[in-house]
């Protein structure tokens, strides 16, 4: 319940557009995003913060960057599949 909560107030604080930004270059990949986005799971595979969905419905599955397979960011309550793609917003921890 908790990490449906984040993913709530996460799209409270953020709106729509970066998750629908994210949703769109996961299914329609651009290699500089693809790119940017293997820049960025370099960063989150180290972080405390990337854990496993535990909503399965919500997993999402990434085949192009497997590291981020069915994985959430615990701090904001994103999948990493649409996160890492989205340049709406971003993570702190990104050195851009």
């Amino acid at each position: 319940m908790q990490s449906f909560k984040k993913k709530i107030n996460t799209l409270i604080s953020n709106g729509l557009e970066p998750l629908q930004d994210g949703i769109i270059n996961f299914n329609n990949p651009i290699r500089i995003i693809e790119d940017k986005a293997k820049e960025r799971v370099k960063i989150c595979v180290n972080c405390p913060s990337m854990v496993d969905e535990p909503i399965s419905f919500l997993a999402i599955k990434d085949i192009r960057i497997s590291e981020i397979s069915k994985k959430m960011c615990d701090e904001c309550g994103c999948a990493l599949p649409y996160k890492l793609r989205q340049s709406k917003s971003k993570c702190v921890k990104w050195i851009e």
